[in-house]
C-alpha cells in the first residue's frame, strides 16, 4: 500500500503542478477560512528599551538592517524580541501589522505537543500507549509487527516510519484510517523521519483521550491563561484540527507560547505546564542526521544547538528560545530557504552574545535611531524591475488609457490566490479570464474575474498600500497591494504585488498593455520552485535516484520521465498569459 501512495502523491502532485484541479482533494473541497481576523492591537507582554534588557539600541537596529537586508533570502514579515520577559524590539514590515494573525505551518505541532504535555499533567494519557490500543477500530490493519508497536511517544518523537503524509492526504478523506492502515519504513523509534501526519494523530489521540477538540482542550488551559485571543486552526475533512500544521496566532500570542516555555510552564506565578514536560520537550528525543537541523528534535521541537531550541514552520515561521540569554525572538516570514540554510541563527546569535546580565545606561541617539528605523520598515520582495516605478505623471497616462476596458486571457491558470496557499487549503482555480480597469479616486482598481468569482485590488497613485479582501469559495482572505509602472505611447506597464496577510504569500503579477493586447505574468514569493522542492520532499523524491526507482509503477503516466517534474516546474512556475481587449456595446 506505501508504494501506492507514493505513486498516487506524486500524480498528484504532478496534476497540481498543472492545473489540472480534476478530482482535487479526491473528497472535494473543505472550507478553511471564513470570518476576517479581529484587528484590534493589543500589548499584554511589558515593553522596555534595548538598554534596559541589556543590549544596545545600536546593535539591534544593526539586526534589523541585516533583516532587511537579506530580504531575498528571508523575506522577513515581523520580527519580535524579548528577554527577561519583555519585548525589547519589534518590527513590522508593511503591510505587515502585529494585529494580524499569520499562519504558522509547522510551528503548530509545537503547540499541538503543548496540549499533549498538558493532558499528560492531567493523567488523562501515557505517551507509551500504543496506538492500536487508543484506536482499536483499525487495530490489525494491516498485521504487521512495527504498525503494533507505534506509540504516542513515536508521533511525538517523529519515529514512526509511516509514509502516509501531507501529500497523501488529498486522496481521501479519513486521515485515521489512512495512517494506522499504512506500514512503517523502519522500526518505530529507531529513526527520525520528520511527517506532519504524526501530528495530526496528536490531534486525533487528545480528542479521543480528552473527548474534546484540540481548541476546545486549549482554550481554559493556554488561550485563556495567556490572554490569547484570535486564534484560529484548520481541520481536516472529518472536522478535526490538522495538528501539524493549519493554526494562526498574532505574532505577540506566540511570543507568549514561547515565553511560557522560557518561563519552565509558568505563565503570571500559576503553573500550566510541568517541568518534567518542559525539560522532555525540549531536550533532544532522538538524533536528527537527515532532518532539517542536526542537533536533534525533543517533543514536536527541534534543538539549535547551544542550548537554544525552536518551533519551526514552512516558509519561515519561527519562535527561538535562548536559555542561555533568557531571550526569545519571534519571526515571520515568507521565504522556501529552511532555517539551517539562512543566516538568521547566526544574526540572531550576533544580536543577543553580547548581551549583559545587568541594565545599560539609557542611549537617547541610539534608541531613537532604532524607532526611526523600525517605523519605516517595507516589504520589498521584488527584484529590481527596470524603469517602474510610482511617477504619478506616468500614473495619470495610464489611469487615461486603462479606465473602462476590459480585456479577456485565453488559455490563463495563473491566479489571484498564489499557488502554495491553494495547495494547502484544496482551494483551487483554473485561473483568471477577465481583467477590468477602472479610476478610482485614489487611483486605478484592477478587477479579476476568476470563474464565479471577482476580486479587485487597488492601486495607490502614491505608490502606498491599499487593503481589500479576496474571496475564494467562501474564504476571505485580507491582502495589501501596492503598484509599479511605467508607461508609453498607447503602452501601460503594472506590477502589482498583493500580500496575503495571513499568509507567507504574496502574488506578484506583471501586467502590459500595449493597444488592444495585454501579457500578464502570475508570479509569487515564496516562490512556486521552493514549495514544489518541499513537495517533492514530503512524497520522499528528493533526488534523480529516488524518482528513477519509482519510474517503472509510473509507466501509465503519459511521457513520465525522470526530468518530468523539472520540466514542469519550469513551464507553469509564473504562468504567462495573452489576451485581447473586450469591446462591449
Amino acid at each position: 500500500m506505501d508504494i501506492t501512495i507514493q505513486m498516487r502523491s506524486l500524480e498528484l502532485l504532478i496534476k497540481m503542478l498543472k492545473r489540472d484541479m480534476e478530482g482535487i482533494p479526491a473528497y472535494g473541497y473543505t472550507r478553511q477560512m471564513g470570518s476576517l481576523p479581529l484587528l484590534s492591537a493589543r500589548e499584554s507582554l511589558p515593553r522596555c528599551t534595548p538598554e534596559e534588557a541589556g543590549l544596545s539600541s545600536t546593535v539591534v537596529e544593526r539586526f534589523f538592517r541585516s533583516l532587511s537586508d537579506n530580504t531575498a533570502e528571508l523575506g522577513i514579515h515581523s520580527a519580535m524580541l524579548l528577554r527577561h520577559g519583555k519585548v525589547f524590539a519589534e518590527g513590522y514590515y508593511a503591510p505587515y501589522r502585529p494585529e494580524i494573525p499569520h499562519m504558522l505551518y509547522s510551528a503548530s505541532k509545537s503547540v499541538t505537543s503543548t496540549a499533549i504535555g498538558m493532558a499528560v499533567d492531567e493523567g488523562l494519557m501515557d505517551i507509551d500507549e500504543r496506538l492500536e490500543d487508543i484506536f482499536p477500530g483499525y487495530a490489525g490493519k494491516p498485521a504487521n509487527k512495527w504498525s503494533k508497536m507505534l506509540t504516542v511517544r513515536h508521533l511525538l518523537t517523529m519515529s514512526t516510519g509511516v509514509r502516509f503524509n501531507e501529500v497523501g492526504s488529498a486522496l481521501d478523506e479519513d486521515w485515521v484510517k489512512m495512517f494506522m492502515e499504512s506500514v512503517p519504513k523502519f522500526e518505530p523509534g529507531t529513526q527520525f523521519e520528520y511527517n506532519s501526519l504524526n501530528t495530526y494523530m496528536l490531534s486525533a489521540v487528545l480528542r479521543k483521550k480528552a473527548g474534546m477538540s484540540l481548541t476546545e482542550f486549549l482554550t481554559p488551559r493556554l488561550y485563556e491563561p495567556l490572554d490569547i485571543r484570535s486564534h484560529h486552526w484548520e481541520t481536516c475533512p472529518k472536522g478535526m484540527e490538522k495538528g501539524g500544521w493549519g493554526l494562526n496566532l498574532c505574532i505577540e500570542d506566540l511570543a507568549k507560547i514561547a515565553q511560557l516555555y522560557l518561563n519552565r510552564g509558568v505563565w503570571n506565578g500559576r503553573r500550566l505546564l510541568s517541568e518534567e514536560w518542559i525539560d522532555a520537550a525540549t531536550s533532544p528525543q532522538i538524533p536528527t542526521p537527515n532532518g532539517e537541523m542536526r542537533h536533534g528534535y525533543g517533543y514536536q521541537i527541534w534543538m539549535s544547538g547551544g542550548g537554544a531550541y525552536q518551533f519551526n514552520g514552512a516558509f519561515g515561521q519561527y519562535a527561538v528560545i535562548f536559555p542561555q540569554y533568557d531571550a526569545v525572538a519571534i519571526i515571520y516570514s515568507g521565504s522556501t530557504q529552511l532555517f539551517a540554510k539562512t543566516s538568521l541563527m547566526q544574526l540572531l546569535d550576533s544580536c543577543f552574545w553580547a548581551c549583559s546580565d545587568r541594565e545599560l545606561a539609557p542611549y537617547p541617539p541610539g534608541y531613537d535611531s532604532l524607532k526611526a528605523y523600525l517605523a519605516k520598515l517595507v516589504f520589498s520582495p521584488e527584484p529590481e524591475r527596470k524603469g517602474l516605478g510610482t511617477d504619478k505623471i506616468a500614473f495619470n497616462k495610464i489611469r487615461s488609457l486603462l479606465d473602462g476596458r476590459e480585456f479577456r486571457l485565453f488559455d490563463n491558470y495563473g491566479s489571484l490566490f498564489p499557488q502554495p496557499l491553494q495547495n494547502v487549503h484544496g482551494c483551487y482555480s483554473k485561473g483568471a479570464d477577465i481583467i477590468r480597469f477602472s479610476s478610482t479616486e485614489k487611483g486605478l482598481a484592477v478587477t479579476f474575474y476568476e470563474q464565479c468569482e471577482r476580486n479587485t485590488v487597488y492601486i495607490d497613485m502614491d505608490g502606498g498600500f491599499t487593503d481589500s479582501v479576496f474571496i475564494m469559495k467562501e474564504e476571505q482572505h485580507l491582502v495589501s497591494t501596492r503598484g509599479i509602472w511605467s508607461a508609453g505611447e498607447n503602452e501601460a506597464c503594472i506590477t502589482l504585488f498583493t500580500s496575503f496577510l495571513e499568509t507567507p504569500d504574496t502574488r506578484i503579477i506583471e501586467l502590459r498593455i500595449l493597444n488592444e493586447s495585454i501579457e500578464a505574468v502570475f508570479d509569487e514569493t515564496p516562490t512556486a520552485e521552493g514549495a514544489t522542492k518541499m513537495l517533492l520532499e514530503l512524497v520522499g523524491l528528493v533526488d534523480d535516484n529516488s524518482m528513477k526507482r519509482l519510474l517503472p509503477a509510473m509507466k501509465h503516466v503519459p511521457g513520465m520521465s525522470e526530468s518530468t517534474i523539472t520540466d514542469i516546474v519550469k513551464k507553469y512556475a509564473a504562468p504567462r498569459s495573452f489576451g485581447r481587449e473586450i469591446h462591449l456595446h
